[in-house]
C-alpha cells in the first residue's frame, strides 16, 4: 500500500520528507489520540493505552510489511532477506498494518491483563482514522489509489477524476477516505450505548469489509495484484466475512437453530460468485461499468445488511 512518493519537502538539509509520509505520522497520531480520548469507553487505563502505542506500532510496520512481500507478485522477482527488510525502499499493506494493530491490542491486553477486544473497541476508530489519512497521501505517491481509465465523460468532468497526459482516472482513495471518515462516525455514535466486547470492532470489520472489498475493485494501481484481482480484495472480503459469521452463529444461539447460520454462509457463497462474475464483466465485456458497479454495490450490501439484521435480532 505504502509507496515512495514523489513529492519531497525541502527541508534544506540531507534529510528527505516526504509528504506522503507526513500523511502516515499524521494518521498514526491520530489514531493514538482517538484512542487515548475514547478509553473510558472501555474503562481502558492511561498505561494500557500507552503500553499498546509502544507495542501497536512496529507490530503494524513489520506485519504490513511482510504481507506485502508475501503477496505482491512483482516484489516476488527481487526478493530476498534485504529487501525484505528494506522498509524505507517502499511497499506495505492496509490489512497488514491493520492486522499489526490488532497484534498489539492482543499483546498489551495480555501484558496488562485487559481483554483485548476492549482495546480494539477503541482503537478501531483511531484506525479509521489512520486509513483516511493515508488515503489522503496518496496521490503524492506513484499513481496507488486511481481507478480504471474512465470511460464516462461525466466523472471524466467531474471533481472526482485526475487525469494525466495520457487518460482520466477516478480518485478512488478520495472516495476511500470520506468512506472510512463515515464509518468512523458510525462506530462513534454506535459504541456510545452499552455494547459487548468485541461488538464495536465487529461492527467496523463488516462494514470496512464490504466498503473496501468495493474499493479494491476499483483501484487498478497493480498494488498487490494477480491479472485483475488485488490480493487486499480478498482479504477484506475475509475481514467482511467473518462478523457476520459471527452475529449469525450470536443469533442462532439465541433461537437454537443453525438456520442463521446456513443463511450467513448462503449470503456469502452467492455474494462470492456474482462478485466473481462481475469482475470478469468489469475486466472483460463492454457493459457500461457505472452499471456494473451498481450491481457490485446492491451484491455488498447483502452481506451487510444480513449481518446488521442478525446483530440486532440476538440483542432484542
Amino acid at each position: 500500500m505504502f509507496e515512495d512518493s514523489l513529492s519531497l519537502i525541502d527541508t534544506g538539509s540531507k534529510l528527505q520528507v516526504f509528504y506522503y509520509g507526513l500523511f502516515i505520522a499524521v494518521g498514526l497520531a491520530l489514531m493514538l489520540a482517538a484512542t487515548y480520548l475514547l478509553r473510558k469507553r472501555r474503562q481502558l487505563s492511561d498505561d494500557t493505552v500507552l503500553v499498546f502505542g509502544v507495542i501497536a506500532l512496529p507490530c503494524a510496520l513489520f506485519l504490513s510489511r511482510l504481507l506485502f512481500c508475501a503477496l505482491d507478485f512483482n516484489f516476488h522477482s527481487v526478493f530476498s532477506l534485504r529487501a525484505l527488510l528494506s522498509f524505507w525502499g517502499g511497499g506495505f499493506s492496509m490489512v497488514g498494518a491493520l492486522m499489526g494493530f490488532a497484534l498489539g491490542a492482543y499483546i498489551t491486553g495480555r501484558m496488562m491483563k485487559v481483554c483485548p477486544l476492549k482495546i480494539m473497541d477503541v482503537a478501531i476508530i483511531g484506525m479509521l482514522l489512520f486509513m483516511a489519512c493515508e488515503r489522503l497521501g496518496e496521490p503524492y505517491t506513484e499513481l496507488l489509489g486511481r481507478s480504471r481509465p474512465l470511460v464516462s465523460e461525466g466523472f471524466k468532468n467531474s471533481f472526482l477524476a485526475i487525469g494525466d497526459e495520457y487518460d482520466s482516472y477516478l480518485r478512488t482513495y478520495a472516495l476511500q477516505a470520506v468512506c472510512c471518515l463515515i464509518i468512523a462516525g458510525f462506530l462513534l455514535v454506535f459504541g456510545k450505548k452499552e455494547r459487548k466486547g468485541g461488538d464495536i470492532l465487529l461492527m467496523g470489520m463488516l462494514l470496512i469489509g464490504c466498503t473496501e472489498t468495493l474499493f479494491y475493485s476499483l483501484r487498478f494501481d497493480a498494488h498487490m495484484r494477480r491479472s485483475f484481482i488485488s490480493m487486499q480484495q480478498l482479504l477484506f472480503a475475509v475481514i467482511m466475512a467473518v462478523p457476520l459469521v459471527l452475529f449469525s452463529l450470536r443469533y442462532g444461539k439465541k433461537q437454537h437453530s443453525k438456520k442463521p447460520l446456513i443463511a450467513a454462509l448462503l449470503i456469502l457463497l452467492l455474494s462470492v460468485i456474482l462478485a466473481v462474475v462481475l469482475e470478469f464483466m468489469i475486466d472483460r465485456s463492454g457493459i457500461s461499468r457505472l452499471i456494473l458497479y451498481a450491481l457490485y454495490v446492491l451484491v455488498l450490501c447483502v452481506p451487510a445488511a444480513a449481518g446488521c439484521i442478525f446483530y440486532k435480532r440476538s440483542h432484542v
